[in-house]
C-alpha cells in the first residue's frame, strides 16, 4: 500500500517559492462579478455641493453631503485621490444583489483619506445596510492628542460595519484600504478590574470587550431588555487591505449576546454547546491578503479576531507584531485558517497571551494549516479553557513553527474538547517548552518533528495527550516516553539558521519555511504514519501520500 511517511516534506526552497507565488495569484485576485450599473457620483475638496456631483467636472465638496444622501443600487461614490476629509463618512441607502453600492476613488496620487480625529466612533460607517463595497481609501481615527499612558484611548474604530434590525444583512466587500492609527480603548472580557489602567479596563464581558480597532463588524440591539430578533452578517470580506497601528485590533467581528449589565441573554454570539440553537453566527466570512501590524502602538491587541462566525477563510495574510494574538477564533465554527506568515506576536496591555494562533472557547471544525510562524512569543495556544464550556475541535496540520521564545504548542484544553496535531515542523532555539499547559481534552500529536537546540525542552504526558510516530531531534533527553513509535535523528535541515526574507505588504514569503525542508538523507523521509483524512497536500503543495518506502523507525 502507497502511504505518506514522511513527517515534512522534502521539496526544495525553489518550490515553495514557487508555491507562495502561485498562492498569492490564488488569494489576492479573487473572481470578480459583473454588477448592474448605477449613478457614479465624484466628491473633491475643489467641488461644490451646490453641484450635481455626477460628473468630476462638477462634484460635490463635503462628507456631509454624502452622508445625506441615500443612494441606490449599483451607484458609486468616488473620492477624488489625493484629497482628504475629517469627519465621518456615512452614506445611506443599501444595494441589492448584482447591484452593490461602491466607495472608490478617482484620478491619480494617493488614496483619498477619511480622518475621523477621534471625534467619531466610526470614520467610515454602515449602519443596518447592506450590499456595499468599499475600495481605494486612506482611513484613520485617532485623537490627534493622544498620550503614552492610554488616557485618550476611546471608542473608536477606523471602518465600522454595525446591525440592529433584527434582519439578516449581506455583502461587505471591503478592499484595498489603508486603516491606520486609530487610537480604540482596549476592553477585556475578563480578568481582574483592579488591573484598569488609563485605557485598558478588565471584566466587561462579551458584548462590551474587543470591539475597537481598524476594521470592525459589530451586531447589537435597540433595545437589550426587549432583544426581539438578531441581526446576521452574511457575505464578509476583507482583502489586499493593510491595517497598521490600531489598538484594541486590526479585524473583528462580534456577534451580540446580551451579557451585559441589565440585559437579557439571547446567547446569539455564544453558546453553552456546540449544537446551541440559541447561536446565530455570522456566515460566510473571509479574510485574505491582507498586511496587519501593530508594531507602533502599545496598545495593539490581536490582529484578527474572529467571533461569532460559521463558515471562516483566513488565508494568505501577514501579521506582523501584533499584540495578544496573530488570530483568535473564538464561538465559531467551520473556519479555516491556512497559507499565513504571522510573526512578531508579544504581550500587550495586559494580555496573558502572545501567541501567532489560537482556536480558542466554543471553536468547533477548526482548520489551521499551512501557516509559516516565526519568531513569536507563543507558537500557537489551543486555549479552550472555559470550564463552563466543554467541547471543540480542531485540526492543526503542515505547518512551521519556529523561533518561539516562551511556548511552542500550549495547550488549555476542556473535557470534550478534541485536537488533532499531524505533520508541523517545529524548530526551536530558545524556549524551553515544546508542548505545555494543563489538559483534561484529548490531544493527539502524530507525525510532528520536534527540534530544539535546548536540550530538556517540556513536553506535558497527561493520559489525555497522545504521542505517536512523532520525530525528535537526537539531543533531547525529555521527549516522550509515551510515544513508543518515536523516531529520533538530526534533522538535516535545508538551512536552520535562515533569517528571511519575511512577508510584508506585499504578501507572505511562505517560501522561507522552506529552509525546515529535509534534505535526502534525513532519518525522518518516509518514517511517518499514515494519517487518515489528511487534506491531500503538505505545506510545500506536494500531494499526500508521496513515497512507497518502508517504515523506518529509529530508537
Amino acid at each position: 500500500m502507497t502511504v505518506n511517511r514522511r513527517l515534512v516534506s522534502q521539496a526544495t526552497a525553489a518550490a515553495l517559492c514557487a508555491l507562495a507565488v502561485v498562492l498569492a495569484s490564488i488569494v489576492l485576485i479573487p473572481a470578480q462579478r459583473a454588477f448592474a450599473a448605477g449613478t457614479t457620483y465624484f466628491v473633491s475638496a475643489n467641488g461644490s455641493d451646490s453641484n450635481a456631483g455626477t460628473s468630476s467636472s462638477a462634484p460635490w465638496r463635503s462628507l456631509s453631503k454624502v452622508n445625506a444622501t441615500t443612494f441606490q443600487p449599483g451607484d458609486t461614490i468616488r473620492f477624488e485621490a489625493g484629497d482628504s476629509w475629517t469627519g465621518q463618512l456615512w452614506p445611506k441607502g443599501s444595494g441589492a444583489d448584482g447591484a452593490p453600492i461602491a466607495i472608490d476613488s478617482y484620478g491619480t496620487g494617493a488614496k483619498p483619506k477619511i480622518a475621523g480625529q477621534g471625534t467619531v466612533g466610526d470614520a467610515v460607517r454602515l449602519n443596518n445596510q447592506q450590499y456595499w463595497e468599499i475600495r481605494n481609501l486612506d482611513v484613520s481615527n485617532a485623537v490627534p492628542t493622544g498620550t503614552t499612558d492610554g488616557s485618550k484611548l476611546g471608542d473608536l474604530r477606523g471602518i465600522g460595519v454595525h446591525g440592529d434590525n433584527g434582519q439578516t444583512l449581506h455583502h461587505f466587500v471591503i478592499d484595498s484600504v489603508d486603516v491606520h492609527d486609530v487610537t480604540g480603548e482596549v476592553k477585556w472580557v475578563g480578568g481582574s478590574t483592579a488591573d484598569n489602567k488609563p485605557g485598558i479596563t478588565f471584566a466587561q464581558g462579551w458584548d462590551r470587550s474587543k470591539d475597537t480597532g481598524g476594521i470592525a463588524f459589530l451586531t447589537g440591539v435597540q433595545d437589550i431588555t426587549a432583544p426581539g430578533a438578531p441581526t446576521v452578517l452574511d457575505g464578509i470580506t476583507v482583502e489586499n487591505s493593510t491595517i497598521k497601528n490600531t489598538s484594541f485590533s486590526g479585524i473583528v467581528t462580534k456577534q451580540y449576546a446580551g451579557d451585559a449589565p441589565g440585559a437579557v441573554f439571547t446567547g446569539w454570539g455564544k453558546r453553552a454547546t456546540a449544537t446551541d440553537p440559541a447561536y446565530t453566527p455570522y456566515t460566510d466570512v473571509t479574510f485574505r491578503g491582507n498586511y496587519i501590524t501593530q508594531a507602533n502602538t502599545p496598545f495593539g491587541c490581536n490582529g484578527i479576531y474572529l467571533t461569532g462566525v460559521r463558515g471562516g477563510l483566513v488565508e494568505g495574510n501577514v501579521i506582523d507584531r501584533v499584540g495578544v494574538s496573530g488570530v483568535e477564533t473564538n464561538m465559531a465554527d467551520t473556519v479555516t485558517v491556512q497559507h499565513n506568515e504571522i510573526m512578531g506576536t508579544h504581550l500587550s496591555s495586559g494580555g496573558a497571551d502572545q501567541n501567532a494562533l489560537d482556536p480558542d472557547i466554543g471553536t468547533t471544525n477548526q482548520v489551521f494549516q499551512y501557516n509559516y510562524l516565526h519568531d513569536n512569543g507563543d507558537g500557537m495556544l489551543l486555549c479552550a479553557c472555559n470550564s463552563a464550556v466543554k467541547f471543540g475541535s480542531v485540526v492543526i496540520r503542515y505547518n512551521v513553527i519556529t523561533g518561539s521564545t516562551r511556548w511552542n504548542i500550549h495547550m488549555s484544553q476542556q473535557s470534550g474538547t478534541v485536537a488533532n496535531l499531524y505533520n508541523n515542523t517545529i524548530a526551536n532555539t530558545n524556549s524551553q517548552n515544546m508542548v505545555t499547559g494543563g489538559v483534561s481534552g484529548k490531544a493527539t500529536f502524530t507525525n510532528n518533528l520536534f527540534v530544539s537546540s535546548q536540550s530538556a525542552p517540556q513536553f506535558i504526558q497527561p493520559s489525555s495527550i497522545t504521542y505517536n510516530n512523532n520525530g525528535y531531534s537526537s539531543n533531547l533527553t525529555t521527549r516522550p516516553a509515551s510515544d513508543a513509535n518515536a523516531v529520533v535523528g538530526a534533522p538535516q535541515f535545508v538551512n536552520a539558521s535562515v533569517t528571511g526574507p519575511y512577508g510584508d505588504e506585499n504578501g507572505p514569503r511562505l517560501g522561507t519555511a522552506a529552509n525546515f525542508a529535509l534534505q535526502s538523507g534525513s532519518v525522518f523521509v518516509d518514517a511517518g504514519a499514515t494519517v487518515t483524512g489528511n487534506g491531500g497536500l503538505d505545506y510545500a503543495g506536494a500531494t499526500v501520500p508521496i513515497g512507497n518506502g518502508p517504515e523506518s523507525h529509529v530508537s
